[in-house]
C-alpha cells in the first residue's frame, strides 16, 4: 500500500493540488476561505461555549481568547477526522472512473484524502499560533513534539480510511451513519469541554472508545501548555493505530478486486 504512493508520487502530488485548488474554483474568495472558514468556526464555539455556555478550561486567569484557542487546539483535529471518515465512504464509489482503470492504484486515494485534510489542518494550527503571538500568548519548546502526537493520529486516519471505504462500497447507507459518528465524537469527547469535567464512571470509555480523546489532550499539552506528552498513553495509542492501519489495509487488500463488479 505504501510502495504505491513511492512509486506514484508524481500523480500523488498533482492530483493533491488539483484537489487543493478545485476545492475552491469558483468561489469569490478563492483560496482565502481555508482561512475564513476556521476562524468563524472558532469564533461561533467561542462565542456559544464561552460566553454563553461559559465552559471554563481551569486555566488560572482563563478568559473567552484564552478558551477560543484551547478550543480551537480540538477542533482542528476533529475536522481532519470528520473530513477523513466522512469522505471515506464515497471515496471508491464516487472515483469510479478510477476503479474501472486497472492500471491505477486504488490505495493512492485514501493517501489524497488524507493528505488534503493533513493540509487544512496545518493551515489551521498557523492561525492558531498566530492567535496564541498575537494575544500575548507563549510558545513553549514541547510545540516540536506536535508531530510525535500527531503521527499515530494519522496512521490512524489512513488505516480507518481504507477500512471504511471498502464498506462504503457495498453499505451504502453508511454516509448516514458516519456523520452521526463524527458529531458523536465531538460531544462525547474533550473537545469543547475538558476532560476533566467527565464523571468518572464515563471516562474510561471516553478515552478508549473515541479516537480523538488521547491525541487531543496530548495536543493541547504539548502546543499550548508547555507539557511533556503523556507516553504511557501515547504508546498505548500509537499501538492501537497500528493494529487498525493494519486491519485497514489487510480489508482493503482483500476485497479491491471486486470493487468494479459491484459499482
Amino acid at each position: 500500500m505504501f510502495s504505491s504512493l513511492i512509486q506514484n508520487k508524481y500523480l500523488f502530488l498533482q492530483m493533491l493540488k488539483r484537489e487543493i485548488q478545485g476545492r475552491y474554483r469558483g468561489s469569490q474568495l478563492g483560496f482565502i476561505w481555508a482561512f475564513v472558514y476556521p476562524i468563524l468556526m472558532l469564533l461561533v464555539y467561542t462565542f456559544v461555549f464561552g460566553m454563553v455556555m461559559r465552559v471554563k478550561w481551569g486555566v488560572a486567569g482563563q478568559d473567552n481568547i484564552e478558551f477560543g484557542i484551547i478550543l480551537f487546539a480540538g477542533l482542528l483535529l476533529h475536522g481532519m477526522l470528520a473530513e477523513v471518515l466522512i469522505g471515506a465512504v464515497g471515496l471508491i464509489t464516487g472515483n469510479s472512473q478510477y476503479v474501472k482503470k486497472v492500471v491505477f492504484p486504488l490505495p493512492l486515494l485514501s493517501f489524497l484524502s488524507l493528505a488534503n485534510a493533513l493540509f487544512h489542518m496545518l493551515l489551521g494550527l498557523l492561525i492558531l499560533v498566530a492567535m496564541l503571538l498575537f494575544t500575548g500568548g507563549t510558545l513553549h519548546w514541547t510545540i516540536l513534539l506536535v508531530p510525535v502526537v500527531l503521527l499515530p493520529f494519522i496512521l490512524f486516519l489512513l488505516g480507518a480510511s481504507w477500512f471504511i471505504s471498502v464498506l462504503g462500497v457495498y453499505v451504502r447507507d453508511l454516509s448516514q451513519f458516519m456523520g452521526v459518528l463524527v458529531t458523536i465524537m465531538l460531544f462525547l469527547g474533550p473537545i469543547v469541554y475538558p476532560f476533566s469535567s467527565i464523571p468518572e464512571e464515563l471516562k474510561t470509555y471516553v478515552l478508549w472508545l473515541n479516537p480523538l480523546t488521547i491525541v487531543v489532550e496530548q495536543f493541547r499539552a504539548v502546543l499550548l501548555f508547555g507539557q511533556m506528552p503523556d507516553w504511557h498513553l501515547l504508546g498505548i495509542y500509537s499501538v492501537l493505530a497500528l493494529l487498525m492501519l493494519a486491519l485497514g489495509t489487510w480489508f482493503f487488500a482483500k476485497t479491491k478486486e471486486g470493487f468494479a463488479d459491484v459499482i
